[in-house]
């Protein structure tokens, strides 16, 4: 009678689903279904959102860049500050040499560092006193161009130069990369100081300057 007893209590004990509930493994799987499209739906999410910022970037660069040309055009800024008489040129000449100092410090960092000799290290590390130099030098340059174009546009100078900067800042949007989109912005640079030539007027937010300040006395 006990081993009937024995053999019974281990039949029950042996037999399957007393142990876990039918349903826990359709739940499991429902659960794996329901979070698959989900994982899906966040990729495709992502994917958007990573895409409507670059067309975000690219929409916002190409504003500043078109603002920057237009500034030119409208102030026809190279020609008024080369043959203004109002600009303070003892300001300006100091504020010339400064940008050519960052010019120069850009052009050693980004073609000669990391496209000749071929420098992987970012250029706070493997020329630290760069960087620190450069802003310095940088806020010096806005100062002197400020105090030298002042009497030309007043407080419009501030505006110019902040339209300026973000314009030459977001160009990059729109250049290769490495040492080709490196020269093209130096070239853009540079070439931007002969555009007087190509517009045919003499600028249209300067102040004019007086008889006596045209012609010496």
């Amino acid at each position: 009678m006990a081993k009937a007893h024995d053999v019974q209590y281990a039949k029950v004990a042996d037999t399957p689903g007393l142990h876990r509930r039918p349903g826990a493994a359709r739940t499991a799987d429902s659960d794996s279904e329901d979070e698959e499209p989900l994982s899906q739906r966040e990729q495709a999410k992502k994917k958007w959102v990573a895409r409507l910022n670059w067309l975000w970037r690219k929409i916002s660069a190409a504003f500043w860049v078109s603002l920057a040309v237009w500034t030119i055009w409208y102030t026809n800024f190279f020609r008024v500050i080369w043959e203004s008489p109002l600009v303070n040129r003892t300001y300006f000449h100091l504020a010339m040499a400064c940008l050519m100092f960052n010019m120069t410090m850009l052009a050693y960092l980004a073609i000669w560092c990391a496209s000749i000799k071929g420098i992987p290290d970012p250029w706070e590390t493997h020329n630290p006193k760069a960087i620190p130099v450069m802003a310095v030098v940088g806020v010096t340059t806005m100062f002197f161009f400020f105090f030298a174009l002042w009497p030309v546009w007043g407080l419009l100078t501030l505006v110019i130069q902040f339209v300026f900067f973000l314009g030459f800042l977001n160009a990059g949007h729109f250049l290769p990369s490495g040492a080709l989109g490196s020269i093209f912005m130096f070239v853009i640079f540079f070439g931007a100081f002969f555009t007087s030539e190509m517009i045919p007027h003499e600028g249209l937010a300067h102040y004019t300057p007086r008889p006596s300040a045209a012609s010496p006395p």
